[in-house]
C-alpha cells in the first residue's frame, strides 16, 4: 500500500509532485495528469472526429488533466483498425481536429496526437487486408496478413509524414507514435512477426529500421519546439513474445536516435488484450517494474500506465521516481474532474474507476460510442456531463425508496440540483446487490459504486433512513411532491420457495399485476435450489456437488460460480448458450476462463436444464437433444430477475385516487432487472429532468 501524500493540515491533503509542471521539449505541461490515448469510437464512420469527440476531450481539460493525447489516429485508409478510427491522413479532418485542440486549450491544458497504422489487427469483420512485416496467420484471430514490399513502406512513412503536417496546421502540441500493443510498428520490431529477410528483419538493427524511418519522418514535419513521444510496449506478455530485456532494449535503441523527447509506456499485445486494458481482476500497479526499469535507463521523461487510479499511488510512484508523469485514462473516463477535484482538496469526492472495462473497452471493441458505468456521462459530455447540472428552478421534495445503486443515483443528482432529498432504505445498509456482487472473488471494487454514491448524499445534505420498511402511506406522509421507487429486484423462483419464505426483502416482488412467468425449469421449487442472493449473503453451501445455471451470461452466474467454487464446492456450470458467461466483456471472460481451469470448475455450454430433483439435474444438449443426467446436492439457477415494483403501482392508484399532485417514478431493477451502467444511466437521466 503506498503511503499517503503530504498532509499539511488535519483534512488537507496535497500532492506536490503531481501537480508540478513539466517541460517536453519546448512545451510544458501545467501536472503530471495525462489522459492516455485510446480509441473511443466517437469520430463518425469516415473518422473524422466529431462534437461529441472533442466534447469528450474538452471534459478532461476542464477537469484538470495537464495533457490530453488523442488517438489512436490512423496515417492511412489501410491503417484504419476501425472506420471510426481518426483519419488524420485526411486534409478534412484539420479543421475538425483544430476544433478540439482548441477546446482543450481553452482550459489550459496540451494535447498531443498518437499516430499509429493497425497492421495486423482490426476490430472490422471481416478487416480490410492486414499488413504486417511477413505474410503469417494472426496469432489473435482467423485472418492471414500481406507482406508489405517497399512501395508499402513508402506509403506508410509519407502517411506519418501527411498526417503530422495536418496536426501541426490543426494546432496539436505534440505527437506520439505508437509502436505498442496494436499496431504495425510493434509487428516490425517483433521477432515472432518478423521474418524478413531484406534490410528490414533478421536483426536487432534491421527490425528496428523501419519504425526508425517513420519517427525520422515525424519528426521532420514538426516544429522545433513540438514534442514527438512513442508509446512503447515493454513486454508483449505472451509465450512467444518479447520480454522486459528486450522491450528496454528498443527503448534504448530509439533512445540514442537523439529524434524522441518522451517514453510513454505500455504492455500486452492482441493474443494478450487482458494485459493491454487489465480488469479488476489485475492488481493496481501490477505493471509499476516495468515503469520503473525504464525510468531507471532513461533519460528521457516517462509516463507511468496501468491501471493507477488511486491518487496516493500515483504521487507515491513520481515521489520514488518511478515516473515522471502517470497516465490515467479509465479513472479520467470515470471521473474526468479528478485532477480538480485533487488540486482543490476534494479528495474524498473522487469517483473512482472499478476497473469492469464494461462501458469503456467492451463498447468500444463493438465500435460503439465509449460509455462508463461509474460517469453516466461519459461519451455524451454535450448532454448528461455532471458539470451541465443546473439548479432547479422549483425545488421540489424527493423521496426515494430504495438505497441501491439507482436509488443513490437519483438522490445524488436530486441534491446536487437543490432538491430536498429523503432516501427510504428497507435493510441496515445502503449499496443493494452490489454489496452481493461485491463478495464474488475479484469482485470487490464493484462496491465503490455504492460507497461513492452513499459518500454523496450524505455530504449533500440527504436524509437517509435505514430499516425502514416503507409503505405508501408512510411514504406519502412525507408531504413529497416526487416519488422514485428503486426498490429492485430479486431472483425469480416460485412463491412456495425458501427464500420467498425466509428473505426478509422478498416482498413487494412485481407480479404484473397477478402474473408471474417462471423459468421454463421444473423443481424449482425443491429445497435443494438456493437463490444466488441466499447463496452470496450467508455461505450455506459447503463441500458439495453444486450446479449453476447460467441464463444471463454474465457475472451472476460467473462470479457465483468462482465463490461457490472457492468455498470448497464441486461446481458446474450449465448454459444452454454456446459460450457460459459468453456475455463477459473481453479481458474479463479470458481471466475468468483461466481461473475456472485453476479452480476446476466445469463448464457445460450448449447445454439447458430441464428438471431439477432432490440429488441432480435433467439437463440436455440443445443442439443433439441427448439428455443427460448431472448429480448434485444443490442448484443455483441465474435467470432473469424480478422487478419488486408492488409500492409503485400502490402509490400510482393512491395518489389517483387521493387527486394529490405527486410524481410517482420507478427506476432501476424496480422497472427492470439490468446490469448496472444501464440503471445508473436511468437514474441519472431522471433526476437531471427533475
Amino acid at each position: 500500500m503506498a503511503p499517503s501524500p503530504d498532509a499539511t493540515a488535519p483534512g488537507e491533503v496535497t500532492f506536490p509532485h503531481l501537480f508540478s509542471p513539466l517541460r517536453i521539449r519546448g512545451i510544458e505541461v501545467r501536472n503530471r495528469f495525462v489522459f492516455q490515448p485510446h480509441f473511443n469510437a466517437l469520430p463518425d464512420i469516415h473518422g473524422m472526429p466529431t462534437e461529441d469527440h472533442a466534447a469528450y476531450h474538452e471534459e478532461r481539460a476542464w477537469g484538470g488533466a495537464g495533457l490530453i493525447i488523442d488517438g489512436s489516429m490512423a496515417v492511412m485508409p489501410e491503417g484504419q483498425m476501425s472506420r471510426k478510427y481518426l483519419a488524420a491522413w485526411d486534409p478534412a479532418s484539420v479543421e475538425l481536429n483544430r476544433r478540439t485542440a482548441d477546446a482543450v486549450h481553452a482550459h489550459g491544458a496540451r494535447i498531443f496526437a498518437q499516430l499509429n497504422h493497425g497492421g495486423h489487427t482490426s476490430l472490422e469483420h471481416p478487416p480490410q487486408i492486414l499488413w504486417a512485416p511477413t505474410q503469417m496467420p494472426e496469432p489473435s484471430g482467423p485472418h492471414t496478413t500481406k507482406a508489405m514490399d517497399r512501395r508499402d513502406m513508402l506509403r506508410t512513412i509519407d502517411g506519418f509524414a501527411v498526417s503530422t503536417r495536418n496536426l501541426v496546421e490543426a494546432g496539436y502540441d505534440g505527437v506520439e507514435i505508437k509502436i505498442a500493443h496494436d499496431g504495425l510498428l510493434r509487428s516490425f520490431v517483433s521477432p515472432f512477426f518478423n521474418h524478413r529477410t531484406d534490410a528490414y528483419g533478421g536483426s536487432f538493427e534491421n527490425r528496428m529500421r523501419f519504425p526508425l524511418e517513420c519517427v525520422e519522418a515525424v519528426r521532420q514535419n514538426l516544429g522545433d519546439d513540438m514534442a514527438l513521444g512513442i508509446r512503447l510496449c515493454l513486454h508483449e506478455y505472451t509465450s512467444f513474445g518479447y520480454d522486459l530485456d528486450y522491450g528496454l532494449r528498443m527503448a534504448e535503441h530509439l533512445e540514442t536516435s537523439g529524434l524522441v523527447d518522451y517514453f510513454n509506456c505500455d504492455a500486452g499485445s492482441f493474443s494478450s488484450f487482458w494485459m493491454e486494458i487489465p480488469p479488476a481482476a489485475v492488481a493496481q500497479g501490477f505493471f509499476r517494474p516495468l515503469n520503473r526499469a525504464l525510468k531507471k535507463q532513461s533519460d528521457l521523461p516517462v509516463v507511468a500506465f496501468g491501471r493507477i487510479k488511486e491518487p496516493g499511488l500515483a504521487e507515491h510512484m513520481l515521489a520514488l521516481g518511478e515516473a515522471d508523469l502517470v497516465g490515467m485514462a479509465r479513472q479520467l473516463i470515470a471521473d474526468p474532474a479528478t485532477p480538480r477535484k485533487l488540486r482543490e482538496g476534494r479528495a474524498a469526492e473522487v469517483r473512482p474507476c472499478i476497473g469492469c472495462n464494461d462501458g469503456c473497452l467492451h463498447a468500444v471493441a463493438q465500435e460503439k460510442p465509449i460509455r462508463c458505468v461509474q460517469n453516466p456521462g461519459a461519451g455524451q459530455e454535450r448532454f448528461w456531463s455532471e458539470r451541465l447540472l443546473v439548479r432547479a428552478t422549483r425545488p421540489r421534495t424527493v423521496v426515494v425508496v430504495g438505497g441501491g445503486p439507482a436509488g443513490l443515483k437519483v438522490a445524488e443528482i436530486a441534491a446536487r440540483r437543490g432538491h430536498s432529498v429523503t432516501l427510504l432504505e428497507r435493510s441496515r445498509h445502503l449499496g443493494g446487490q452490489v454489496r452481493l456482487a461485491a463478495r464474488q472473488p475479484h469482485h470487490d471494487e464493484i462496491a465503490e459504486v455504492t460507497h461513492y454514491l452513499e459518500a454523496a448524499v450524505r455530504r449533500l445534505g440527504v436524509e437517509v433512513w435505514t430499516g425502514v420498511d416503507a409503505v405508501k402511506d408512510d411514504v406519502l406522509e412525507l408531504d413529497p411532491d416526487v416519488v422514485v421507487i428503486a426498490t429492485g429486484s430479486q431472483p425469480n423462483l416460485p412463491p412456495g420457495h425458501r427464500q420467498s419464505r425466509a428473505d426478509p426483502d422478498a416482498g413487494g416482488v412485481a407480479r404484473a399485476r397477478g402474473l408471474q412467468v417462471l423459468p421454463d425449469v421444473e423443481g424449482l421449487e425443491l429445497d435443494c435450489v438456493y437463490a444466488v442472493d441466499e447463496v452470496l449473503r450467508d455461505p450455506v453451501v459447503r463441500d458439495s456437488r453444486v450446479v449453476v445455471i447460467d441464463a444471463q451470461g454474465h457475472w451472476e452466474a460467473a462470479g457465483t460460480a468462482e465463490f461457490l467454487a472457492d468455498a470448497g464446492n464441486r461446481v458446474t456450470v450449465v448454459s444452454a448458450r454456446p459460450v457460459v458467461a459468453g456475455e463477459l466483456e473481453g479481458t474479463n471472460l479470458a481471466l475468468f476462463m483461466q481461473r475456472v481451469g485453476q479452480k476446476q470448475i466445469a463448464l457445460r455450454p450448449s447445454t439447458a436444464v430441464r428438471r431439477i430433483e432432490t440429488g441432480g439435474v435433467l439437463v440436455v444438449d440443445v443442439v443433439t437433444e441427448v439428455e443427460e443426467w448431472l448429480p448434485a446436492d444443490a442448484v443455483v439457477p441465474v435467470h432473469a430477475r424480478r422487478s419488486r415494483d408492488d409500492l409503485y403501482h400502490q402509490l400510482v392508484d393512491l395518489v389517483a385516487e387521493s387527486g394529490r399532485d405527486v410524481t410517482v417514478e420507478r427506476v432501476g431493477d424496480a422497472s427492470a432487472a439490468r446490469l448496472i451502467q444501464a440503471v445508473l444511466l436511468e437514474a441519472h437521466q431522471l433526476a437531471a429532468s427533475m
